[in-house]
């Protein structure tokens, strides 16, 4: 294998790949899954993606948010639970499927296709679209979910667990056969359940139309309906009116009109009526019994034969702030329309199919789609004289959430489980369970409480079917709970048919049963809803019924996550099936996602093209500057906006770690440093300020990780790492100690040594699940080369816990301040002009806060280092002279701040001397020499103050530079070039000087 212990250069993508092919050699992802005897368990269940698409950066947010947290307590000494799952049937296959066939119609199945060939073809099409799954939304990103024993809800042994289910639902009475309204999608011809519904509401251009029913036995008066939905009127039945509201009876030039005195004004100026007086005004409660003519009698004659139809009735779902205030009344195509049927006795009049045409009851509109049906409605009405106003209307309208064809509500005979009688016990349980944000629970407390009995059948091919039977004699059901016990009552199973396709249309279809004494059985022609599959993993996924001892062991689950709109989906599917089975919730805690959205703030679509897939997001950017990019950005229960501009800054961020590490060996390799020869127990006895600051700070954002990590902050988690490394260890500890390790002799700098080991070993074990890519390659370029013995990979390491007896915070708090103070003291440089590496005479501090006063002497010493001065005068008050013109001065909440204005004669030859020490740097960088390389340097100037400067200060040029000698020449020149200091000219060449 390649070799990965080069600590050169960042080159990020060749380093995954690397990373990736020594993973895969050294087989670490199934290592990472092994127990280890005795580690508490961490177990987690996986939402299973519907394999039916392609990944985008919307998939990926969620799975880097998996892995984030399965690594975590992985290197936290966990036994991480991490299988993967598919789910892999119901609608969203079907409807590819069909567009790939050329299916318009759900008849064309067994005619222009065999329903085998569908079927095979539905199965074909999860496997193609598997293998991206697995690839760009799984091993790319380094999500280490056991694929190779992933669940499948296709496969018989999951389908034997949804069976199984529904007979004990049946078993306890929560399963029934119902006769009500429901959403259907015409398109793909199947019932849908409310949490489908609800994910798939657009915008819609609809007709909204006034419409005159024509009162019985009074002449000339009307009751006004609106309606957006003109097909319905053809199967209406019955006008509703609010009980309490008041209403007027408007005389229009001759015309009586009911209307709803808040909504005549709007009415009337609607159908151009500029003269009208009200004749009289009643409650609601008056116009009760009042009958009419259904606008459509002789259209459609069905409604001659209604005995108890065609009046007023009063209903609590009337507005007065819509429409006319006279709702017209479909009980066959409305939900609340149903309940008012059935109250009232009315005809639940149905005639447009299940694939939104019109049956021969339809009258002149049968053989008609209900939206060519709306049109004609309309024509017929204006020709009659009943159409009072025709115009449009946009408003938010349930569509199909996967092919996106407006529903419509039709009665019609479907399954149901009782959620309502059962809903008592999901609330309790769904106490119990920690969801975070927790801001958000109350979105899922809602819902469960305002759940209805659950829609369980649809009318497809591709899913799991419905195991009832019923016999055609007497209705008796059965139903039937396992693929065993199908196998024990059919009578002509043909021989080597497979458990996989009994279980699957059309082979289950064909299927004799012998059962009792009934003649013939005949299976329910439905499969199950696939929020059922996917809502069984909790069982099904470990195949618990026969792994029973295994699967108590992960249930309930610790963790699981998934996006907000799951609060309906799969999060309430689980919830629902085990309370119905195990009598609990199956999970303890829930982390939910936000939206994933451009960066424009819109939703990703295939339609506006502005989908970020993940294949071309990953092999741009390469995992980990994503999964920095991601999980650092946004708090995860908030909506992303992914804006790929972005990115870019996680990859600087990555290379400065990269370079504290670079640093770091190379100073320990030159010193042939190892933690076995310098403890951190042995050196911390010689340890100074800095080092005690760094090691309490390495510990104290330990606990606060672990904190964030608890919650599932992991924006927090994120921020709070990086910025240590960042700020703590490279900004300010590296710049510290720099001069102790350039140092040729002392014991000093092996304390610097030992300390920064320990660092960077706890805090990129705890990088590690945020960029394991990364991570891995600096452990194995770092930490092994130094510890052989360490874990083979990082991932299969167990950082040590926080250790309090180095956290001192009052030692963390100083460092703050006097960093503060450094800071500012910098801005004060730039206000005068000074550059940072100019030497100042003195920094004047005065404290606000008299007790911070020792705390920052304590650190003078420091101090002076940070801001390159001489002398640091620390006090609760500034001097007088500091008035002057000739300081600068500033002030924040804590401290006030003064810094000469000019630098005397004598720091400014040391500054001059500071600039060429930087330029013989660069050289020596452009050289491409090491650091312990010794260096001649030839200096040639006309210039007066530079001669003067490196005759001042020729041996500390000499020092810093590792030079031997710096005369006027070099005797071996590597590389002279000529310089432009302070707008002095100064010629350099630096030559061989062979090493000290």
């Amino acid at each position: 294998m390649v070799s990965i212990i080069d600590l050169g250069r960042l080159r990020i993508k060749e380093l995954e790949n690397e990373v990736k092919r020594f993973w895969e050699e050294k087989e670490i992802p199934r290592k990472w899954r092994e127990w280890v005897e005795g580690s508490p368990l961490f177990s987690f269940l996986e939402g299973p993606p519907t394999a039916n698409g392609h990944p985008h950066v919307g998939h990926l947010r969620g799975r880097i948010y998996k892995d984030a947290v399965l690594k975590f307590h992985r290197v936290k000494g966990f036994n991480v639970w991490a299988q993967g799952g598919w789910d892999e049937q119901g609608l969203p296959v079907e409807v590819e499927v069909e567009k790939k066939l050329g299916i318009k119609h759900k008849k064309e199945i067994g005619s222009k296709v065999t329903y085998e060939e569908f079927v095979k073809k539905c199965s074909e099409l999860v496997d193609y679209y598997l293998n991206f799954w697995e690839k760009y939304a799984t091993k790319e990103i380094g999500l280490w979910l056991d694929l190779e024993n992933a669940y499948e809800t296709r496969r018989a042994y999951y389908i034997n667990h949804v069976w199984r289910f529904i007979k004990e639902a049946y078993e306890r009475g929560l399963l029934y056969e119902g006769y009500r309204v429901l959403p259907y999608c015409p398109r793909c011809e199947t019932a849908l359940s409310d949490a489908e519904v609800d994910q798939g509401y657009q915008e819609k251009v609809s007709p909204s139309i006034y419409v005159k029913f024509k009162v019985v036995g009074e002449d000339d008066t009307y009751l006004i309906i609106w309606t957006t939905t003109p097909w319905t009127i053809i199967d209406n039945e019955a006008v509703a009116v609010n009980a309490e509201g008041e209403y007027c009876k408007i005389d229009v030039g001759g015309e009586f009109w009911w209307v709803a005195e808040s909504r005549m004004e709007e009415v009337l100026r609607n159908a151009q009526i500029e003269k009208w007086r009200c004749v009289e005004k009643v409650k609601g409660e008056k116009l009760k019994g009042l009958k009419y003519v259904h606008p459509l009698l002789n259209e459609v004659p069905i409604h001659k034969e209604h005995g108890n139809a065609h009046y007023v009735i009063t209903a609590d779902f009337v507005s007065l702030e819509e429409g006319t205030g006279l709702v017209h009344t479909a009980p066959g195509h409305g939900p609340e329309d149903y309940e008012a049927g059935l109250q009232h006795g009315l005809p639940i009049t149905s005639n447009v199919e299940i694939n939104g045409v019109f049956n021969e009851k339809g009258g002149i509109f049968a053989g008609l789609y209900v939206e060519e049906a709306s049109k004609k409605v309309i024509s017929v009405l204006k020709e009659k004289g009943l159409l009072v106003y025709s115009g449009t209307i946009t408003h938010k309208y349930p569509h199909c959430w996967r092919c996106h064809t407006p529903l419509i509500y039709r009665a019609g005979r479907q399954w149901f489980l009782k959620i309502t009688a059962v809903k008592e016990d999901l609330l309790r349980e769904l106490k119990k369970v920690r969801i975070y944000p927790n801001k958000l629970r109350a979105r899922f407390d809602t819902w469960v409480e305002n759940a209805r009995d659950w829609t369980i059948s649809r009318s497809r091919v591709w899913g799991t079917p419905l195991p009832i039977w019923k016999c055609k004699d007497n209705g008796e059901l059965l139903v039937i709970g396992s693929i065993e016990e199908l196998r024990k009552l059919a009578v002509n199973i043909p021989e080597g048919l497979s458990d996989e396709e009994l279980v699957h249309r059309p082979w289950i279809d064909r299927i004799k049963i012998r059962h009792g004494k009934c003649s013939e059985w005949v299976r329910e022609p439905f499969v199950v809803d696939v929020w059922i599959d996917s809502g069984m993993a909790w069982l099904a996924s470990v195949n618990g019924l026969k792994n029973r001892d295994f699967w108590r062991k992960l249930y309930p689950y610790t963790f699981v996550t998934e996006g907000i709109d799951q609060t309906r989906g799969w999060f309430y599917s689980l919830l629902a099936t085990s309370v119905i089975m195990e009598g609990k919730a199956p999970y303890k805690e829930i982390m939910m996602q936000g939206l994933v959205l451009d960066k424009h703030g819109r939703k990703m679509s295939k339609h506006l093209g502005n989908v970020v897939w993940a294949k071309e997001a990953l092999e741009k950017y390469g995992a980990d500057q994503l999964r920095l990019y991601i999980l650092s950005r946004y708090p995860p229960g908030e909506t992303f906006i992914f804006n790929p501009d972005e990115i870019k800054e996680s990859l600087g961020k990555l290379n400065i770690i990269w370079n504290v590490f670079r640093f770091s060996k190379t100073y320990m390799d030159l010193d042939h440093f190892t933690p076995e020869n310098y403890p951190l127990k042995e050196m911390i006895k010689h340890a100074k300020k800095e080092d005690l600051w760094i090691l309490s700070r390495i510990n104290t954002v330990q606990k606060e990780v672990y904190r964030y990590m608890q919650n599932y902050e992991l924006h927090h988690y994120t921020r709070t790492l990086i910025d240590f490394f960042i700020e703590d260890v490279s900004h300010n500890y590296l710049r510290l100690v720099r001069p102790r390790v350039w140092k040729e002799e002392g014991g000093d700098k092996y304390v610097v040594y030992s300390v920064l080991y320990y660092v960077l070993k706890k805090g990129l074990q705890l990088l590690a699940p945020i960029t394991p890519h990364f991570a891995e390659a600096l452990w194995q370029r770092f930490i092994r080369t130094y510890e052989s013995g360490e874990a083979e990979s990082i991932h299969l390491s167990k950082v040590s816990e926080p250790d309090e007896s180095l956290v001192n915070k009052e030692l963390e708090e100083s460092f703050t301040l006097t960093f503060s103070i450094a800071s500012h003291v910098a801005s004060l440089r730039n206000e005068a002009g000074i550059k940072l590496r100019w030497p100042i005479r003195k920094v004047y501090i005065a404290l606000l806060r008299p007790d911070n006063v020792p705390r920052v002497e304590e650190n003078a010493e420091v101090l002076k280092f940070l801001t390159n001065s001489k002398d640091v005068v620390i006090s609760t008050a500034l001097p007088e002279s500091c008035t002057s013109q000739e300081y600068v001065c500033g002030e924040t909440q804590e401290f006030k701040a003064c810094i000469p204005r000019e630098l005397d004669r004598e720091l400014y030859y040391e500054a001059l001397a500071r600039e060429i020490i930087r330029r013989v740097q660069v050289m020596r960088n452009k050289a491409n020499l090491n650091v312990d390389e010794f260096i001649e340097v030839g200096l040639k100037t006309e210039d007066e103050e530079l001669r003067e400067a490196v005759s001042n200060h020729r041996n500390y040029i000499r020092e810093e530079v590792r030079a031997l000698l710096i005369g006027d020449d070099c005797s071996d020149t590597l590389l002279s070039q000529e310089w432009n200091i302070e707008g002095k000219k100064v010629w350099i060449c630096i030559g061989k000087g062979g090493k000290n």
